[in-house]
């Protein structure tokens, strides 16, 4: 029985509005007329992914993680737009955060620390799927991880083009997935293991952290040509992470981005487990863009938000004086319900656009940080 207007005086799912389309796909947010809550509708083409684990819908419905989106149904869509195209249409839950693509495009502040814990549940969620359900993802982007209303978790979603793993060689056959999040194996080879889902994770993480990419100035021929060669499908400058983004944070971001997949994590796991054994200041912009405004961090991670000391890192224009033209950094701290202190000796002044004076700035903070009581 079709799922879109499937009874036509009493249809169980009503179409509220549309929230996404392609070429192959549309996506509709629905209400269950039965179950009172809000859900929703994708519909994919399986043309380009004929190994899709859509094929065999029981295998989704019998996925059971709390970061990985649970499918209520699927069924062949019966739609007469869709006549040829071989397409399915599934059932999820609604996520009222959308997703990553939709906070990146709202320009959402991840956080450190945020970023960092949706990478984590991600992992965590790639763990199962590789070792439990055999699986590579193959499609690890922005636009399928969603986020609840808070948009502090997630869950991997769109698992219709996901591909088993062959159990002798470890890998599957690439099908095609989102260029700039392919990792650099996929096009050269023509095949992908569960290391391309590490990586995939890895550019999506840059953006969280960073901010997305520039999409509207990406030139795609070159991002085809660059992946047909083995390379990233952008020159290094665009994964280049933000002056506060500490040292042992880059280097991990930069292990699940290495060209050569033997040089990344073995597994969603022992990355999962690098992650949760990072100390960091957890820093977030609170305004400005660029290298001007103020960023907020609170120490040590092992307490509760509350009872943490917070950092405040301030870069000034100056715009009057000897120092005109120049940026002024100024570094405050505070105890939990206390006030603004300032750290004297960290006060100094950059050139505009010094991101590697800002970067040092934020390394000294983080050694005050660091070295203060617990």
């Amino acid at each position: 029985m079709p799922i879109v207007g499937d009874h036509f005086q009493r249809p169980t799912y009503k179409i509220l509005r549309t929230i996404g389309e392609g070429n192959v796909g549309i996506c509709r947010l629905a209400r269950h007329d039965i179950f009172e809550r809000d859900v929703v509708q994708k519909t994919i083409s399986l043309l380009g992914i004929p190994d899709g684990v859509a094929r065999e819908p029981h295998l989704l419905k019998e996925a059971r993680h709390k970061h990985l989106i649970e499918v209520w149904d699927a069924q062949w869509e019966p739609a007469p737009e869709f006549q040829g195209l071989d397409a399915v249409t599934f059932i999820c839950d609604y996520y009222p955060g959308g997703s990553i693509y939709n906070a990146l495009m709202d320009r959402h502040e991840f956080g450190l620390g945020g970023a960092l814990r949706i990478c984590g549940q991600i992992l965590d969620a790639l763990e199962y799927l590789h070792r439990d359900r055999e699986y590579v993802h193959r499609d690890v982007k922005p636009g399928n991880i969603l986020l609840d209303q808070s948009r502090e978790n997630a869950v991997l979603a769109d698992l219709g083009s996901a591909g088993r793993i062959d159990p002798i060689t470890g890998r599957t056959c690439d099908y095609g997935g989102t260029p700039l999040y392919l990792a650099p194996e996929a096009k050269s080879t023509g095949y992908v293991t569960a290391k391309s889902d590490l990586y995939s994770l890895g550019v999506v993480t840059v953006e969280m952290l960073a901010g997305r990419f520039p999409y509207e100035q990406i030139e795609f021929p070159e991002v085809d040509a660059r992946l047909a060669a083995g390379k990233r499908a952008l020159v290094d400058r665009f994964y280049k992470l933000p002056p506060h983004v500490p040292r042992n944070v880059r280097k991990f971001v930069g292990s699940l981005l290495q060209v050569d997949p033997a040089k990344r994590p073995d597994t969603a796991r022992a990355a999962l487990r690098k992650l949760n054994a990072l100390e960091y200041v957890d820093w977030r912009r609170t305004s400005g863009e660029g290298l001007i405004g103020e960023w907020v961090g609170t120490w040590p991670l092992s307490k509760l938000p509350a009872k943490r000391r917070h950092y405040c890192v301030q870069a000034t224009e100056v715009i009057r004086g000897r120092q005109r033209g120049k940026v002024r950094l100024e570094a405050t701290w505070r105890n939990p319900d206390g006030s603004w202190r300032r750290i004297r000796k960290l006060s100094r002044y950059m050139d505009a656009g010094d991101t590697a004076v800002l970067a040092s700035f934020f390394r000294d903070v983080e050694s005050v940080a660091h070295a203060s009581p617990a």
